[in-house]
């Protein structure tokens, strides 16, 4: 007879088994019921003809089909069929729609983008597509919609959905805007900028300003005075796109590298294209790639989540790719409220009337929320929602508009995109440049016939009059109005220079004239004075060359600085015990070579002692504003600018005068960091190694939402590269750890003499799928510096074992 405390045990026993089956059977139903379908056949209805689809080693869907309208419509399949979550979370943002998926916590961020105005430009741009629905790149962009709202009706749901237990809804034209709108606003440095330097004018004078903003033009706007409110006018506004940078499930536009040789610097003898863009990293990476081929076009293509025509690609022709512009898209204005009429803004010598706007937010678990949004002659008010007062008897806060290039009436680049694959030559690429409105880019171009070029594409304003960086406008001032774009032929451009290469790294282009360099949010010139540097150090390049470029992780600025500042880091500032260890590191970087590799102790020493520089440079001036400067370009940019000008007034120390000027500034730095390093890592300066404090995870959407969705996340990685070096890993600064935020996207070289022979890399994989093989197949590869083929031969392509058919349905 069974004992009872043993009956007992066995039935502990027997749940746990039973436990153990339930969640096999739950893993392998979630495993088996999201996968990929990567052979076989599919049926799609509005197939006009049969469609092969061969998947390489990575996943790569290499699309074959009779006509463009099938091709896109199974591109919409395929692209939705491995990172459809992603598509609805790009959409979703722009569109201020998160709290649908993750209720309370996304209402603020979603309100933030309705303020912003994408929403109504998405309905404007909807109506404009249907005018004109007969165009090809129209009825593109809705075969491929389609493409994807035929998988959400038949395919497999990610799994994101199950664990959210909710389902995706169909996608409309309005999505293209939303995600457009999203990258446009990651592009858009004035949001993060123009509110600290109109804050430094209205309390530290002109003269911090024009030290803060290297290169900035002469004469900027009046800045009213009088009103005390002003100074802090867009204080609410810095703190609400912190909290949204922190929060958004995707990652943002950070910078680029692109650059490109003519043949008689080229080991092949025909052009070579690199180009890797930095965005912020995320689980799914952000490129997907797909190849097609019709009787119309054939393009290899990097293709961003929700958008049918690829952003970076190559043809049998051409290859070309992009970096971030960093012009002026925006501008910020001051409005004059009518005291008898809180819905009326002056303009000139009479009041105008506010236009009002009522959109509904869905908050999952919760009722719709109504909100009211106003909008002036230069657009969204952006501070109604965020604008509070502690008196309700006191005057209202100034509303301040924004005006926004991307939000402009009939802006599109859709057919941009849509037409750089087509084109056959430079002239009809030049031609599909200037139908790009917003965001500014530049396209870096190369082609078969030996030509490099590069264009500012985008509406940009007329400047200088009508581009006002780093300032806040009057709004009822008629002088500060918008005066128009100006035409495409005047944007900047370098075709076919007698250098034989040409470069971006989100610099200016080289003019001659300062006056006309045009206005922008640079950053900082070490990247581009690095790259020109080492393209005029070789003069037959190849990829083992180019390889060596984009993996660079050394920042001779950093070095210059270290060498200037070495004399002053004096053993006898410390305190006795630490008087040794900080000989040490003297020593080390006294010999250090400016490299960020894992092992290096003379990288770790440089990012803290530049850490503590940059805050005894800017925080006593700047107060509650410096974590917000922090990490902007413009704090990177003006230290390197500061470091070099002892006479600037930021070295004051305005909360310790004793500690006034930059020796003593660079002395209490280097104070700071032996203190801070010995305290986090040792006594023992051989161990504080950058792969000690620097390293890379790409986190998931929900990590941070739902329970166990950590799990999801990449394995951590030591990083080579930092903040400023050609391998640009971005990361916030300030803490004993720098967890990378943003670097290399894809990492890309194309060799015009042989198409067949173009390298890449993704971050992580092709799939959005955790239990797909091609979720992060590649992440080793990009931890250590690998690349793989991007195959473009359909003899190699058409042997590959993966094929799937797409039938149309009824046939």
């Amino acid at each position: 007879m069974i004992q009872p405390r043993t009956r007992f045990r066995l039935k502990i026993v027997a749940a746990l088994l039973v436990a153990a089956v339930g969640l096999t059977t739950l893993g392998h139903w979630i495993l088996h019921t999201a996968e990929a379908q990567r052979s076989g056949t599919l049926r799609l209805k509005g197939l006009q003809q049969e469609v092969s689809v061969y998947f390489d080693a990575w996943g790569v869907p290499h699309i074959d089909a009779q006509n463009d309208e099938d091709a896109y419509r199974a591109l919409g399949y395929l692209h939705a069929q491995d990172r459809l979550f992603q598509m609805d979370i790009l959409r979703r943002i722009g569109g201020g729609r998160l709290s649908e998926l993750f209720g309370q916590e996304s209402y603020a961020t979603d309100r933030f983008f309705r303020t912003l105005g994408i929403s109504r430009h998405a309905r404007q741009y909807t109506a404009q597509l249907e005018e004109n629905a007969d165009q090809p790149h129209v009825q593109l962009i809705k075969a491929y919609q389609d493409g994807i709202n035929q998988y959400i009706d038949q395919g497999r749901t990610p799994v994101e959905y199950r664990a959210l237990l909710t389902q995706p809804d169909y996608f409309s034209t309005a999505d293209i805007a939303h995600v457009m709108g999203y990258m446009a606003y990651s592009l858009a440095e004035a949001f993060r900028t123009d509110a600290l330097v109109d804050h430094v004018r209205g309390t530290l004078g002109e003269r911090h300003v024009q030290d803060l903003v290297p290169g900035a033009p002469q004469g900027l706007p009046p800045r009213p005075s009088g009103n005390p409110l002003t100074v802090e006018l867009l204080q609410p506004l810095l703190d609400q796109v912190a909290q949204v940078q922190q929060q958004l499930p995707a990652g943002q536009f950070q910078g680029s590298n692109a650059w490109a040789v003519r043949g008689a610097l080229s080991a092949s003898g025909r052009p070579l294209l690199a180009n890797d863009p930095h965005i912020g990293f995320a689980v799914p990476a952000v490129w997907y790639e797909a190849h097609i081929r019709t009787p119309q076009h054939e393009v290899y293509g990097h293709f961003l989540a929700g958008l049918p025509f690829p952003l970076l690609g190559q043809t049998r022709q051409h290859a070309w790719g992009l970096t971030m512009l960093m012009n002026d898209e925006i501008d910020f204005y001051r409005e004059r409220l009518n005291p008898d009429n809180p819905n009326q803004v002056r303009v000139g010598d009479r009041w105008q009337n506010l236009t009002v706007h009522e959109e509904v937010i869905k908050v999952r678990g919760q009722e719709d929320r109504l909100v009211r949004l106003r909008s002036s002659r230069h657009g969204p008010i952006i501070n109604d929602h965020l604008a509070t007062t502690t008196d309700e008897s006191s005057t209202p806060p100034q509303p301040v508009s924004l005006f926004w290039t991307f939000l402009t009436p009939g802006s599109d680049s859709t057919e941009a995109f849509y037409r750089y694959s087509r084109a056959t030559n430079m002239a009809e690429f030049e031609a599909a440049a200037a139908l790009h409105w917003s965001p500014g880019l530049n396209v870096i171009y190369a082609d078969v016939d030996d030509n490099i070029a590069m264009w500012a594409t985008g509406r940009l304003k007329r400047w200088p009059n009508s581009n006002n960086s780093f300032s806040l406008l009057d709004g009822s001032n008629r002088r500060d109005d918008f005066l128009g774009y100006q035409p495409f032929s005047a944007n900047p451009r370098l075709i076919n220079p007698a250098s034989g290469f040409i470069y971006s790294a989100n610099n200016p282009y080289p003019e001659s004239s300062v006056r006309r360099i045009l206005p922008g949010y640079y950053a900082p010139a070490e990247r581009a004075e690095r790259l020109a540097e080492l393209l005029k150090s070789r003069d037959k390049l190849d990829f083992s060359v180019f390889k060596a470029m984009q993996l660079d992780s050394q920042r001779p600025h950093a070095v210059a600085m270290v060498q200037d500042a070495l004399p002053l880091f004096d053993g006898e500032l410390l305190e006795q015990n630490l008087r040794p260890t900080a000989e040490q590191a003297k020593q080390i970087l006294t010999d250090w070579d400016g490299r960020f590799t894992p092992d290096s102790v003379g990288a770790v020493l440089f990012q803290r002692w530049e850490d503590n520089l940059m805050e005894a440079l800017f925080a006593d001036e700047l107060g509650d504003h410096y974590l917000h400067f922090r990490d902007t370009f413009m704090a990177r940019k003006t230290l390197a600018s500061l470091y070099w000008k002892p006479a600037s007034p930021w070295w004051d120390n305005r909360q310790q005068p004793i500690m006034d000027g930059r020796q003593s500034a660079i002395e209490q730095a280097w104070i700071r960091t032996i203190e801070g390093l010995t305290e986090q890592l040792g006594m023992e300066p051989e161990e504080w190694t950058w792969g000690t404090v620097a390293s890379l995870q790409h986190k998931h959407p929900l990590a941070d939402k739902i329970p166990f969705a950590g799990r999801l996340n990449s394995a951590r990685v030591e990083v080579t590269g930092t903040d400023g070096s050609m391998n640009n890993m971005a990361f916030k600064r300030g803490g004993d750890h720098y967890d990378v935020e943003a670097g290399p996207s894809t990492r890309r070289l194309i060799d015009l003499g042989n198409l067949e022979s173009a390298l890449g890399i993704n971050p992580l994989g092709q799939s959005g799928n955790p239990f797909d093989p091609h979720y992060n197949d590649q992440a080793q590869l990009f931890a250590q510096g690998n690349y793989r083929a991007h195959l473009f031969d359909w003899l190699g392509i058409r042997a590959l074992p993966d094929r799937l058919v797409l039938r149309p349905r009824g046939k």
